[in-house]
This record gives C-alpha cells, structure tokens and sequence, in this order.
C-alpha cells in the first residue's frame, strides 16, 4: 500500500499532524510519503529535492498575455480576488484561503505513484475544480478546521463577522462542494466529533464513502511527564501557582486570549502565566506575572513549558483537536478550558482538567479558581496513561490503515 499525505506546510498545526502520522504509518510498514512546499519526502523515506511548487517567472510575452486578460477579461478567480482586495481593509479575519491554484497535485509523481491520496490542510497547493474532476484513485481528506467545506475563511466566527464578503464567500463555497462531488472513492477523516458532525451538516462530503473520528496522534517518547526544570531556570518557586498559555500567537481572536485578560485582571492571589508563541502581553493585574517564553519549535522544549506549569489554559472559543491540548495531556499536565470542539470531547472535570461553565471572562476565573482548589485531584500519570490510550500514534496509524483498506478495496 502506498499512501501519500500531502499539505501546505510540515510546519503550524496541521503541517505538525500530517507529519506526525506520516512517521506513524511508516514505523507500522505502510509506504507514506509526505508532500508540501517545504518538505518532500519519498516512499523510500527520504528527503528529496522537490521543485514542483517553485516560481517559475513566465516569459515577457506570456506576462504581457496575461496582463491583456487581467484587463480585458478578467477570470472568475481573479474576479473574487479582486472584489476582496476593496474589502480587505474593513474586515477581521485570522487568514482565508481559495479553492484555486496553478499548481496540479495529480500530475505530481508521488500522487501519481500513489494507492491513495491522503490530504491535509492544502490551502495555496489544491485546485478544487481539477483535482476532484481528474483524480481516478481514493482519497481522504484529514480535516484540521473548517476551510475545506467553507468559503473563504477557516472557522465560523470570522464568517460571522465579516457580512461584506458574505455572497462571496457563498460563491466559494458552492465551488467547492460542486468540485467534491466528482469525487466518489474518498473519505472524510476529523481528529474530532464536533468538526465531523459540522462537516456532514454542510453536505459538501455527502458522496463520501467513509466519515469517521480519528483522533490525532503523538510522540509520547517526547512529550512525557518530566521534573519541571525549566520552572527551577525561570526561578519559579515549587509552591508558586503557574499557567500555561500555548498558541501560534498570542492574539488570535478565536484562541481567547483577549478572554484570558480579563479573567487575569480578576485574580486576587499570586498567579505566574508562562505565555508560548509570538506576541508579547503586559500584565492586566498586579497579581499576574506574565512570562513570554516566545515562539519554540524544538519539541522537547515545548514539553519542558508543560512541565513547568499546573495547567494548560485553552480558552479556545473554536477549535479541532489542538495539539497543546494533546502534549499537555501527554506530559500529565491537566487542561483549563471553554466547553468547545474537541476539548470537551476529552476533558473531564476534576480528573483532567476544568471545563468553564459558561464562555465568558467569568466563567474563565471561575473555572481557574476552581481549579488551583481541587488541585490535588490531578494525577499526572492517570492523565498521561489518558493520552496513552487516546493519542499514541500507534493508534492513529492503525485507524487510518482501516479506512485506507476499505477505500483501495472499494476502487477494485
């Protein structure tokens, strides 16, 4: 069996997870190779130099062609784009994506070479209209948020927003689930039940063959309970009460961390909160340390900031199945949380983690005040022998064979 997963980038959230399962299916036998515009690698395993994605300049004439048309006959891609860019300074959004590329994913010899195609998260490298019209081999499609199914924007709160763009992004979404329905052998995997049940109530994947919950798996040799030397570095005493904030940037609306302030500016005891990814916060409370530790990249030092803390706070107000939330668990480091996504799936009150009664600032500082009270009630090895049973990447890569077999079977 060939498989071969494809996605934008091997960095950020999803690039993190398609790898991780690329290794997994490798260490059980399967063929994976693993394709984006910054990693290559082959069904040998190795890593290739690719230049599919590369720039390649088109010549004076070709510019000039392509210039007349812009003008003079614009295309339907360059239409919405070009409506966007007027509209682009009166919206809020975290990013958008196209159903359009120039690139064709199914002339690519590992596609080509492949049993089944197994994408990720494609925004830039998928052209939704060719692909799904030419492809003659399974497909699934591994859903980290809801872009693929959507219109132009990635999760519902930023569709919500911004009704300047709402007939586009109506028009971009009747695009896509037109392009899905050509495609018949696929199906349709999400790390959690809350994306899946979204997923079918847009229909987009109605003529899929398959619709299951896989959740993602981790490297649990990595992210391990350890002895919390990175607290003693930071000269945070034993005693001290120490949170954890972990997103690809501090300000993204939908990760809550705006929520997180106010609940912050409430707290009348002692607390350190230990800020990972870009941005940097000043303190809302003379109560509140707040220490950024930055953007870290390295996974064994990404372990060491759970283990410097009491808690993972996730005040996500949408999102799949984090990875923090999957580390944090795997490190034994319980998880404060809204009752959203995937969290809620795993999260279970005084066992590991707080789940906040209501999405508010409120309900926030409830939940932490509720927490550092019942501190006692969290084992770090009953939470890591949770992530041992729900997220070892043997268990990931043993479901996805499943749903590969079926899918190869049914083209025969």
């Amino acid at each position: 069996m060939k498989v071969v997963q494809i996605t934008t980038s091997s960095k950020g959230g999803a690039g993190i997870a398609s790898l991780r399962l690329h290794h997994a299916l490798r260490e059980s036998g399967v063929s994976s190779a693993y394709l984006s515009k910054d990693l290559s690698i082959n069904f040998n395993g190795d890593i290739v130099e690719d230049e599919f994605f590369s720039y390649q300049k088109p010549f004076f004439l070709n510019r000039l062609w392509i210039k007349l048309q812009r003008i003079f006959s614009p295309s339907r891609k360059q239409r919405f784009m070009d409506f966007f860019a007027k509209e682009k300074n009166h919206l809020s959004y975290e990013m958008i994506s196209w159903p359009f590329s120039n690139k064709r994913l199914e002339e690519h010899r590992f596609v080509q070479e492949a049993d089944l195609v197994n994408l990720h998260m494609v925004t830039g490298v998928l052209d939704y209209e060719s692909f799904f019209s030419t492809i003659k081999k399974p497909v699934v499609w591994t859903l980290h948020d809801m872009n693929p199914f959507s219109g132009i924007f990635h999760y519902q709160g930023d569709e919500d927003r911004n009704i300047a763009v709402k007939e586009l992004n109506s028009e971009i979404k009747s695009i896509k689930h037109n392009a899905l329905s050509a495609c018949t052998m696929a199906g349709v995997v999400t790390p959690s039940s809350w994306l899946l049940q979204t997923a079918s109530e847009s229909k987009a994947f109605d003529g899929f063959l398959e619709k299951q919950v896989i959740a993602n798996g981790i490297d649990l040799s990595v992210f391990k309970p350890n002895t919390g030397k990175l607290r003693k570095q930071l000269g945070i005493g034993e005693a001290e009460k120490v949170l954890l904030f972990a997103a690809g940037s501090l300000h993204l609306e939908r990760k809550g961390f705006s929520i997180l302030l106010e609940a912050l500016s409430r707290i009348d005891f002692p607390l350190t909160i230990l800020t990972l990814g870009k941005g940097t916060v000043e303190s809302p409370n003379k109560a509140v340390k707040i220490i950024p530790l930055g953007f870290i990249s390295e996974p064994q030092e990404i372990a060491a900031c759970y283990g410097a803390s009491d808690a993972c706070i996730l005040p996500s107000l949408e999102d799949n199945l984090p990875n923090t939330m999957l580390e944090s668990l795997a490190t034994g480091t319980p998880i404060i949380c809204f009752k959203k996504g995937g969290m809620k799936e795993h999260v279970k009150n005084n066992f590991n983690g707080i789940l906040a009664n209501e999405v508010s600032e409120q309900g926030l500082l409830q939940a932490i005040e509720t927490f550092f009270d019942n501190l006692q009630k969290f084992n770090p090895n009953e939470i890591r022998r949770y992530a041992e049973e729900n997220f070892s990447m043997e268990l990931q890569s043993k479901a996805y064979q499943k749903i590969y077999t079926k899918l190869i079977g049914s083209k025969s």
